[in-house]
């Protein structure tokens, strides 16, 4: 019985001093179904703002606005590959291209952008085409949207709601 509870002791040690090595590493980060939560409180978000989002494997796509829409807040996580369990945060703020224009972000070595606006331009559908099929997301004009998209999906093109193509800015 005692051999039992040493090497019970001793996994138990060896689990600790793991999960202390991945944790200093910052290999350990924000599950899937925190990531909100973490954003509101590291960028200190209030709780009555809304939130439009997406969530892939590997990225996470965020924007935080008031009531009245006269401010905002972006939040973009990713899930490295490899040794790390969660999403990390690698981007956020407020900028000028969120406010005013669609705002395209990628983050080197992840196979996605993610699309992040306030919607002025009033965007109301994107078109995917790759090549054989167009794809057709639909957007609330009236809203600010957040989505993810592999850089491979072929050809994006943006329209607001007079069908008028709304460039995207890199960011």
């Amino acid at each position: 019985m005692k051999k039992i509870g040493k090497y019970f002791g001793i996994a138990l040690i060896v689990m600790v001093i793991a999960i202390c090595f991945l944790y200093f590493n910052n290999d350990i980060g924000i599950s899937r179904t925190n990531i909100e939560k973490d954003a509101r409180y590291s960028q200190k978000i209030e709780d009555n703002w809304q939130v439009a989002k997406d969530t892939t494997d590997t990225m996470s796509a965020m924007i935080f606005y008031s009531e009245d829409f006269s401010d905002h807040t972006f939040s973009i996580y990713v899930n490295r590959p490899g040794l790390s369990f969660g999403y990390f945060f690698i981007s956020g703020g407020s900028v000028i291209e969120t406010e005013e224009y669609v705002a395209e972000f990628s983050a080197e070595g992840y196979d996605e952008r993610a699309f992040v606006s306030m919607n002025k331009q009033q965007v109301s559908k994107v078109d995917i085409d790759d090549g054989n099929t167009i794809q057709t997301i639909k957007i609330d004009s009236k809203k600010p949207f957040a989505f993810i998209l592999p850089n491979n999906c072929g050809s994006v093109t943006i329209y607001d709601i007079n069908g008028n193509i709304v460039e995207s800015v890199s960011h």
